[in-house]
């Protein structure tokens, strides 16, 4: 004779839908602790970007300068 699958009581099924919460709202605590990390490190990056933003004009200053001199020199030769 072939036993048929015990069908789950409400204890049974109650007990699961508790441990399902259980799981996510541990879950949900780590996500949470994960995106305030999270938008720390971003606005510590943006902070980062911003302060040396700086750099980026002066060294394209100086490359531009450096081919507008090249450039007038050959046209003065």
């Amino acid at each position: 004779m072939e036993d048929s699958p015990k069908k789950p009581t409400n204890g049974d099924l109650l007990l699961r839908i508790v441990t399902d919460i259980a799981e996510i709202k541990t879950d949900l605590k780590s996500v949470i602790a994960l995106a305030g990390d999270h938008e720390t490190r971003l606005r510590e990056l943006e902070k980062a970007r911003w302060s040396s933003a700086w750099l980026v004009g002066l060294l394209s200053a100086i490359v531009t300068s450096g081919v507008v001199a090249i450039i007038v020199r050959m046209v003065t030769q």
